[in-house]
């Protein structure tokens, strides 16, 4: 709400009289709410204030368009005085202020949309330092059909950190359409890598071998060694399904002994693939799962038990230890053949 009356007031035309008068209204709200500071300073300020004026002169200091120490806000209201000068059409006044007040996107933005390309070209590389930054000047210079720019400084956002990995695969993608658009192959291919290390999925992971063509050994080598050492969240599935698919089995089993049994499909699909190979890792793996529910008495997740279960029994029978199956199915039977769910379904399932 402050930002929202800060915008008000700095867009409208007010009479000293109509300033003393909100001046006391924000006083009260301020001393109800203690949220209105950023509308009180901009009733103070106004447009006539002199460390703004200096700075619209193109005299700028290392304070900005502030007489002193910013306060925590100042982004904030120098973004709601940006929007101000470009609903006005007053563009040198606006670059001026978001060069003083290290507004980076605003400030290549603007000089994208008036044109100035080549301004543009030169300073992004040493100012851009988000992909937040990158986007909002890519998308510009692409609306503006600049799109040899547009896509460098696309790569350039995609090369640096960010802590959304979303949005830097949303981005990358963006990059990637933009980069086939052009017949850039080569670009396209990095983006597409960049969009897969932020966010791995597996089908992604197939379109890369198409696009990499004979290049695709020296990649995959790459994207594996991404999977394997990544510490991303949620790519759980992406990796298993990518080990698999590639026969890396020791690989896949890594990724699943870490993960709790809430990613059962995923431990599942694993001890499926490799039972003929890890048969010992599916058994040390799959009964103390089993067992845990088991134990516990957790009637509602007694299929899950089953699941695992049928692991132990395919296990020992891969191990040809049918022997220590059938003494290990009686024990079952003697601890909790009062759990008639269970019982069912461990019947159900010829266990």
């Amino acid at each position: 709400m402050d930002a929202a009356w800060a915008e008000v007031l700095l867009s409208a035309e007010l009479t000293e009289d109509e300033i003393l008068t909100w001046h006391e209204q924000l006083e009260v709200w301020q001393a109800q709410l203690d949220s209105f500071a950023m509308s009180l300073e901009a009733l103070r300020q106004g447009w006539d204030y002199p460390p703004l004026l200096k700075v619209l002169a193109g005299e700028i200091t290392e304070h900005g368009a502030w007489a002193g120490e910013a306060p925590d806000w100042a982004d904030e209201f120098s973004q709601i005085r940006l929007r101000i000068l470009a609903r006005q059409e007053r563009y040198e006044d606006y670059l001026q202020l978001a060069e003083a007040e290290n507004q980076t996107e605003q400030y290549l933005t603007m000089l994208a949309q008036l044109g100035r390309t080549e301004e543009v070209m030169t300073i992004a590389p040493q100012r851009v330092t988000t992909l937040t930054e990158a986007k909002a000047i890519a998308a510009t210079l692409r609306a503006q059909n600049q799109l040899p720019q547009a896509l460098q400084i696309a790569l350039q956002g995609l090369q640096l950190d960010d802590a959304n990995p979303f949005l830097a695969y949303e981005f990358a993608s963006w990059t990637a359409d933009l980069a086939t658009g052009l017949g850039n192959s080569v670009a396209a291919l990095e983006a597409s890598i960049l969009g897969f290390k932020a966010r791995p999925v597996f089908k992604d992971y197939q379109t890369l071998q198409t696009l990499a063509g004979s290049d695709w050994s020296a990649v995959q080598t790459d994207l594996l060694n991404h999977l394997r050492t990544t510490r991303n969240w949620g790519i759980e599935e992406a990796q298993i399904n990518i080990f698999l698919h590639e026969g890396l089995w020791k690989d896949a089993i890594a990724i699943a002994s870490q993960l709790s049994s809430y990613y059962s499909h995923l431990i599942l699909k694993v001890m499926d693939a490799v039972i003929e190979s890890h048969r010992q890792w599916v058994l040390d793996n799959a009964r103390p799962r089993a067992e845990s529910i088991m134990d516990a008495g957790q009637a509602k997740h007694y299929h899950h038990a089953v699941d695992w279960l049928k692991r132990v029994k395919a296990a020992y029978h891969a191990l040809d230890q049918n022997t220590d199956w059938q003494q290990y199915h009686r024990q079952l039977k003697e601890t909790h053949g009062r759990k008639r769910k269970l019982m069912g379904l461990m019947e159900q399932a010829n266990l």
